[in-house]
């Protein structure tokens, strides 16, 4: 086991960097950050000495500040398909740890409508994780088996394209 890499580690070499990861800034993070530094202005400003606003203020700044940093710096990065310019999404479905070998076949030889036929189960063993374009052009698939104490990858990671990808998303999707 663990001769592959995860998913997460590969995906940028394996698809000859048609893929790629981005980090961005969070315009929600950004509009915290603004709004605390003009509530902590604001609390600067008031010149009456019995009013309880700045104290107000300033405890509303720096919480503001503290969720604005921390929104910041969660959940920054995320992959693109750069033929498409779509951002790809994480999909991830579990199966009975006896569909193993079937899983396996079925994805190397793209047949995705006998997975409607395997069986299902959480926390069993098999994971299939997917990471799929909002328009469903593209597809990147490795299947995991647990190993005690964490999942190892089985098979290397899979790429599909245009129908391959709709298909296998609408079947992984399938209850």
């Amino acid at each position: 086991m663990g001769k592959y890499k995860k998913m997460q580690e590969d995906i940028e070499n394996v698809t000859n960097k048609e893929v790629v990861k981005q980090t961005r800034i969070s315009g929600s993070a950004t509009i915290l950050l603004i709004v605390a530094v003009a509530c902590a202005v604001g609390g600067m400003s008031f010149d009456d000495p019995n009013s309880s606003v700045p104290t107000f203020l300033f405890t509303a700044s720096v919480l503001l500040f503290l969720a604005g940093i921390i929104k910041l710096f969660v959940d920054r990065s995320c992959y693109f398909f750069k033929p498409t310019k779509s951002r790809l999404k994480v999909v991830t479905t579990y199966f009975d740890v006896l569909e193993s070998v079937n899983l396996q076949n079925c994805m190397e030889m793209k047949r995705f409508e006998d997975l409607k036929n395997m069986k299902r189960k959480k926390d069993s063993g098999v994971k299939v994780e997917a990471m799929i374009t909002a328009d469903q052009k593209f597809a990147a698939v490795q299947i995991s088996e647990y190993i005690p104490y964490t999942y190892e990858a089985v098979t290397p990671v899979m790429c599909y394209y245009n129908d391959d990808a709709r298909m296998l998303l609408s079947y992984l999707q399938a209850s």
